[in-house]
């Protein structure tokens, strides 16, 4: 237990970033320490010393004198100085009058467990919140767990959690307590720089606490467990902080399927739900986005490997020819691929192969015990170090206390030593009893990981953001708006046609269009159009297919005329004839504006099928066409631009450079925009040609 007056080297210094009171605390008080064993606290003070915190301790509590050795004061008044923490530990209705005494001492920063929800005092939170602020204070919570600062040996919590988290370079964030703990005080292949619990963010955000980890040069990489993002701007800033640096940001977002009411009009809303933005700034930022917490663990050890990934694909070394199946059939699905071996890779792997084996990729290793040891060695060495292999695996189901697992454990820490590149012993289950040989892989830099979809997805992620590095951003400017922005805003939504015409103001290709708003008006309209055309209903339907308000393949001036005059007795009298797009492939170009993050493009699968296929990628505006092809290439119905079946391939270059002027269209149009479609965009060998468009304006 510290004591009164304890410090320790590098606690006391000069502090140099905001949140250093809170996290690098010199001295805490914990306002509602107790002497009760198993209670919460109890918990609170020895938590604090757990670890080995030097810094002086205060509790607080007007019925004690002394709790542990350590000397009770009945207020923060009393303390012999003012605490740099005060963990907060008392009922909510207590919270804001302790807050306001810390507040009148000087405490630069406070943690607050409690709830703030009392019954008849809806303003709690509220008036807390406001009261930190003004005062500068740095504050965890409300509703939070805690944090740990492993380095400075100090957890500020209100449960009881066994010893020995390690030090490592990995900060985790999580607006989850749960998530918090799962990882924290679970997994011990992992080691932390910062563990926090964020609660409410009261006072500070995930972005602060992001911020202050990248401040740590022990950060090597940021795991977030996100709900929503309060401070948007500062988030923003605190990934492109991260960017900068080089240290990763893995991301699990939550809530994803949840539609904001904004996206009531557009195909593109329908498609998006609220995820959207997130799936943008994730996309614009580099964040590997993973979808469970196992995921993210086997993401995290790997990014905070000592070692770089260069260029390459996956090596994979294994002991079972069937499994090695298994990681094909998994691989495809995560987007992983496995290089093809140089000859001179083969032939070292070769010379350390038992008879009926064969040197490739994936590999299957096994044959008999005989010199396992250099020879697994041999082999993962050799993996790694072909020129084709970023990052090399050996893939088996390790068990502590099993002489063969203890054999290619030691293989892989000799292999280790001889590439520069990075190793990891992967579990083909993920409830493998290896604890003891993790720590030794650890030790030697060579993590585990457990589950074989987890690590093929961990490998994917280290690649991706490998290759985020090395793309860099392209420099690109938003479009002039002219008069479009106004308008939209006047108009609340365009007309198809005008919709049409600032496309082609804009530099995006579309078909010519005539107004009709009477029969005798048809000939007139079709006498400079080349055949066949298209009719469409201009009255006001957003989705004119679904009401039958789309006629295609009007061959002649006597077809146009008797479509137009049933298609007005239906719906309307006013309407459209459009030259017929040659055929091709059909994608969807969206556009929504944020209230958070800003103007977002969404490209998809076009046509009908835009809602039911679900294939599509959200990114920030604008950017440019190389960032445009990127993304083109994510889709699944890229495959389709290829060329299937007789058709020719589609001019992606053309395509991309038509996506990258919408995009800073939409850009330039900024918040007028609220929505906007163009559904479909034909592609094909002559680039690309909207043949409809749906402009929303703020006020639409």
């Amino acid at each position: 237990m510290a004591r009164v007056g304890a410090g320790k080297k590098g606690m006391l210094g000069i502090m140099t970033h905001r949140l250093d009171g809170l996290l690098r605390p010199r001295s805490v008080a914990i306002v509602g320490a107790s002497d009760k064993p198993g209670s919460n606290g109890a918990a609170m003070l020895a938590m604090c010393a757990l670890d080995g915190y030097a810094g002086a301790l205060y509790p607080v509590n007007p019925r004690l004198s002394e709790i542990d050795g350590l000397v009770c004061y009945p207020d923060l008044a009393a303390l012999p100085e003012v605490p740099d923490h005060v963990v907060i530990g008392v009922a909510s209705r207590f919270v804001e009058a302790v807050l306001e005494q810390a507040i009148a001492l000087g405490a630069r920063s406070a943690a607050i467990f409690a709830s703030l929800y009392v019954e008849g005092d809806p303003g709690l939170a509220a008036r807390v919140a406001a009261k930190a602020r003004t005062a500068g204070m740095a504050l965890c919570g409300a509703n939070c767990m805690g944090f740990y600062v492993p380095s400075e040996g100090l957890r500020v919590a209100s449960m009881p959690s066994g010893a020995g988290i390690a030090r490592g370079g990995i900060a985790w964030i999580a607006q989850s307590g749960s998530t918090f703990g799962a990882l924290a005080h679970n997994d011990r292949r992992l080691g932390f720089t910062l563990c926090v619990s964020t609660g409410m963010e009261l006072v500070t955000s995930v972005a602060d606490y992001m911020d202050w980890a990248l401040s740590q040069p022990e950060t090597h990489v940021i795991g977030l467990f996100l709900e929503s993002v309060r401070d948007p701007e500062a988030f923003v800033a605190a990934l492109e902080r991260a960017g900068s640096l080089g240290v990763p940001v893995v991301a699990l977002k939550v809530g994803r399927t949840e539609k904001a009411a904004q996206m009531a009009v557009s195909h593109t809303g329908a498609i998006a739900g609220n995820d959207a933005a997130y799936e943008a700034v994730f996309e614009r930022y580099g964040v590997a986005r993973v979808q469970d917490m196992d995921e993210m663990a086997a993401t995290l050890a790997l990014f905070d490997s000592p070692r770089a990934v260069s260029a390459g694909g996956l090596g994979v070394v294994s002991d079972s020819g069937g499994e090695c199946e298994m990681i094909i059939d998994l691989a495809e699905g995560a987007g992983v691929e496995f290089p093809t071996l140089a000859p001179e890779t083969v032939a070292l792997i070769e010379a350390q192969l038992e008879p009926g084996l064969h040197a490739q990729n994936p590999l299957d290793a096994f044959g008999t015990m005989t010199d396992l040891v250099p020879r697994y060695a041999a082999m993962n060495a050799a993996m790694a170090e072909d020129a084709g292999v970023a990052l090399s695996f050996f893939m088996s189901d390790p068990r502590d206390g099993y002489g063969y697992a203890e054999q290619y454990t030691a293989a892989l820490i000799l292999a280790a030593a001889r590439t520069e590149k990075p190793l990891a012993l992967v579990t083909n289950y993920s409830m493998t009893d290896e604890r003891h040989l993790a720590l030794r892989l650890k030790a030697a830099g060579v993590p585990l990981l457990r589950g074989t979809r987890n690590a093929l997805l961990a490998a994917r992620h280290v690649m991706s953001y490998r290759d985020f590095l090395v793309r860099g951003a392209e420099v690109v400017e938003a479009a002039e708006p002219g008069p479009w922005a106004e308008r939209l805003r006047m108009a609340g939504r365009l007309s198809e046609a005008e919709g049409l015409e600032m496309l082609r103001d804009f530099g995006i290709a579309s078909p010519r269009v005539a107004h009709v708003a009477q029969a005798a008006g048809v000939a007139g309209a079709l006498a400079q159009m080349r055949f066949p055309v298209v009719l469409k209903t201009a009255e006001d339907h957003a989705h004119k297919s679904d009401v039958g308000g789309v006629v295609l393949g009007l061959n002649d001036a006597a077809q146009a005329e008797v479509a137009y005059v049933d298609m007005a007795a239906r719906l309307g009298p006013r309407a459209l004839f459009m030259e017929m797009a040659p055929k091709g492939t059909e994608l969807s170009l969206g556009a929504l504006w944020d209230e958070n993050f800003g103007p977002l493009v969404i490209i998809s699968a076009g046509g009908v099928l835009i809602e039911l296929l679900q294939d599509r990628v959200a990114a920030l505006a604008p950017f440019g066409p190389d960032e445009a092809l990127r993304l083109l290439r994510r889709l699944k119905v890229h495959a389709l631009l290829r060329g299937v079946r007789g058709m020719p391939p589609a001019d992606e270059a053309a395509i991309a450079e038509q996506i990258a002027r919408f995009s800073q269209m939409i850009a330039g149009l900024g918040e007028a925009c609220a929505e906007m479609d163009i559904n479909p965009m034909i592609c094909g060998p002559e680039g690309a040609l909207a043949v409809d468009c749906l402009a929303v304006g703020r006020g639409g």
